[in-house]
């Protein structure tokens, strides 16, 4: 099977967020795609299934568990798609998903996905996550599956020091930290999943899903330079088009190669 490892969200290597994307031509077993995704040890590992020109499978796999949605790792299979002439540059390319289907585009050097706009939903409690975080919370609400946190700024955001397994504490997906940006960001945020199995991921695609609604709110704009501003990094542009979100990024292939199954 063709295997690359693609740095997602990111214009040179090692910076932005590494999945790993493998070609098959039948979906392995979820046992076989599991183990897979363990021994590549990225945040995600993509499983691609050709359907018909211009159109392909989906499955994600952390670590530890298959997930509905993953924006690095589509980005990373699109890049492989249309670099390597699977698919044509001119074209958008379809994805079926259980999160429905998605499309990508290339758009110069960047690749523009289609994903669906998440909407935030209740208030919470900012005092229980005050002492879990250890520092001042100015909002929090519940996001699909996610629970978004505001911190007082961007500076409070990038020197937040905490454990995941702290954040095992709060029950969701995924723990989305952010503040407003300034500079050239409009937003920056980390995001913490613990309970899919993974710490703190570089860059995440699905959490901006959250995000844009989350600040469309609050800024009264619907176009967004966001940065993740994990130890690796990376930019996400963002443009809500009513409940649908672009995700655009730049990706950069790191390694290719063969993965090979031996069955017991």
């Amino acid at each position: 099977m063709r295997l690359f490892v693609v740095d997602a969200f990111a214009s040179k290597p090692f910076v932005g967020n590494p999945a790993a994307v493998v070609f098959v031509e039948d979906f392995l077993s979820d046992k076989k795609c599991q183990q897979i995704a363990a021994e590549m040890n990225l945040s995600e590992t993509v499983f691609v299934k050709a359907i018909a020109d211009q159109h392909f499978h989906l499955r994600w796999f952390t670590p530890s568990v298959e997930v509905k949605l993953c924006g690095h790792a589509t980005l990373a299979t699109s890049h492989i798609l249309y670099e390597k002439g699977l698919a044509c540059s001119d074209k958008a390319i379809h994805f079926d998903s259980l999160s429905g289907v998605l499309t990508a585009e290339k758009d110069k050097e960047k690749i523009v996905l289609d994903f669906p706009l998440q909407r935030t939903g209740k208030q919470l409690e900012c005092g229980h996550f005050e002492t879990i975080l250890k520092t001042p919370v100015i909002n929090a609400v519940q996001a699909y599956d996610d629970i978004i946190i505001e911190l007082q700024n961007e500076k409070a955001v990038r020197e937040l020091s905490v454990s995941p397994a702290d954040l095992k504490e709060i029950n969701c997906r995924g723990v989305i930290i952010t503040g407003k940006g300034t500079g050239d960001y409009d937003f920056v945020s980390r995001f913490f999943g613990s309970s899919i199995g993974m710490g703190e991921d570089p860059v995440t695609g699905s959490a901006h899903c959250k995000l844009a609604d989350y600040w469309q709110k609050k800024l009264s704009k619907e176009t967004f330079v966001a940065y993740q501003a994990s130890k690796r990094g990376g930019e996400l542009f963002l443009s809500i088009r009513g409940e649908r979100l672009k995700i655009s990024g730049h990706a950069v292939t790191i390694i290719e190669g063969t993965l090979r199954i031996h069955e017991n």
